[in-house]
């Protein structure tokens, strides 16, 4: 048993050692495995770098949808403030000192009728 425990505690103390001396990166299980650790760190930069577009994505986005918003309470206000100022009754106010009168009669379509033999322009 306490064979067990001190390769145990060789083996770690041994680990430690080879990644401090260099040792691990001339053994022949590193350099079987070293295409896989190189796969496996691209596959986590392209997980990365994609994170960072997306966060980078979704904050213009949320821009873009403050943006609407804000463009469309404008809207609304301005709507709003064009329908009240184009009412008949606040027109005819503002026009009071102008000289300008509001009609009283509806207006009337006039129509000219050709002759038959004449052509239309």
């Amino acid at each position: 048993m306490k064979e067990q425990k001190d390769k145990k505690k060789k083996g770690n103390k041994g680990l430690m050692g080879s990644i401090l001396n260099g040792t691990l990166l001339v053994r022949e299980e590193f350099s079987k495995q070293f295409p896989f650790m190189v796969y496996i760190t691209l596959l986590l930069m392209a997980i990365i770098t994609n994170t960072y577009i997306a966060e980078g994505n979704i904050r213009e986005l949320t821009q873009t949808t403050r943006r609407l918003n804000d463009l469309q309470v404008e809207y609304v206000q301005v709507k709003s403030a064009i329908m009240e100022a184009s009412k008949q009754s606040v027109l005819a106010k503002k026009l009071v000192g102008t000289g300008l009168k509001e009609a009283i009669e509806p207006v009337k379509r006039i129509e000219i009728e050709q002759p038959e033999n004449q052509e239309k322009p």
